[in-house]
C-alpha cells in the first residue's frame, strides 16, 4: 500500500512554530492536503506527542512520533518513533542534553504542551531551540538504542544541515537522507544513488503541511515496515508545489 507522508512537521511547541499549530489542527489540515500519514518533530521534543496520538486515532490518520534533535555542531536530524511513549523515552533523557537557558517567550516564542482539545497543559521552560551537547556521530545509534528511526534533516540547506556545517557526509549519516522541499536534479545525481532520498514540508505553519511530501510503499504502518522500505528505495519524494491562492 501507498501512503503519502508527510514526516516534518512541527507543532506550537517549537517556539519558532505557529501558536496555530495545535495537534488537532495539524490532523485537520494533513486530511485536508490528502495526507494518508505525519509525524511531528518539534525541536528537541516529543511533548506534544500524546495528543497528537489522541487526534490521529480519532479522525484516521496514520501518525509516527519524533524530534527534530539539534546535534553539539547545530546540525539538524530527524529521529522516528512509532508510540508516544518511545519518542518521550528519547525526549526526556534529550532535556538533559539541552543548556540551562530559560525560554524567553516575548523574544524566542512560546512552547506550550496541550492536550487534544488544545487545552494548554504547561509551557516547557527550558528553550529548546537550542543546540544539545550531542555530537552527530552519537546521534544515530543513541536513536537506535531507543527504537528510532535516524536520518539527517534538509541536508541541502546553507544552514543547520550536515553538509553545510561539517562539509560533507561523514561515514555512519545512515542510508536515508532527507533533501529540502526545493530539492534539485542535483542532490538525487549526487546522492540518489547510494542513499533512499526522502523530502517534507518542514511545516511551521499550517499552510505548508503537505506542500512537500514522500509516497512510501509499504507493507503495513509499522516504524520496522517503513524502515524496511526506505532501505528498499520503496520512496518516492514529490516535488515541491505551492498551493493556489
Amino acid at each position: 500500500m501507498k501512503y503519502r507522508c508527510d514526516f516534518h512537521i512541527h507543532s506550537c511547541l517549537s517556539p519558532c512554530a505557529s501558536l496555530e499549530m495545535s495537534p488537532s489542527a495539524i490532523v485537520r489540515a494533513a486530511l485536508d492536503a490528502g495526507l494518508d500519514a505525519i509525524a511531528l518533530t518539534d525541536h528537541n521534543s516529543a511533548l506534544n506527542a500524546p495528543a497528537l496520538e489522541a487526534v490521529c486515532r480519532r479522525e484516521g490518520l496514520s501518525a509516527l512520533f519524533g524530534m527534530e534533535i539539534t546535534t553539539v555542531e547545530e546540525i539538524h536530524c530527524i529521529a522516528l518513533f512509532d508510540s508516544p511513549e518511545a519518542a518521550l523515552g528519547l525526549s526526556s533523557d534529550l532535556y538533559d542534553y539541552l543548556p540551562d537557558f530559560q525560554n524567553i517567550p516575548e523574544k524566542l516564542g512560546d512552547q506550550p504542551v496541550v492536550d487534544e482539545e488544545e487545552n494548554i497543559l504547561e509551557l516547557v521552560p527550558r528553550y529548546l531551540g537550542n543546540a544539545t551537547r550531542l555530537p552527530f556521530s552519537r546521534l544515530p545509534s543513541l536513536v537506535e538504542e531507543y527504537g528510532g528511526l535516524f536520518w539527517p534533516a534538509h541536508i541541502d540547506r546553507p544552514s543547520n544541515s550536515v553538509l553545510s556545517q561539517l562539509g560533507r557526509l561523514p561515514p555512519g549519516s545512515g542510508p536515508i537522507l532527507e533533501i529540502s522541499p526545493h530539492h534539485t536534479a542535483d542532490m538525487q545525481a549526487a546522492y540518489g544513488r547510494d542513499h533512499t532520498l526522502v523530502s517534507f514540508s518542514d511545516a511551521h505553519f499550517l499552510d505548508n503541511i503537505g506542500e512537500s511530501l514522500t509516497e512510501i510503499e509499504v507493507e503495513a504502518f509499522t516504524l520496522p515496515a517503513i524502515r524496511r522500505s526506505l532501505l528498499a528505495g520503496k520512496a518516492t519524494p514529490i516535488p515541491f508545489a505551492p498551493k493556489p491562492p
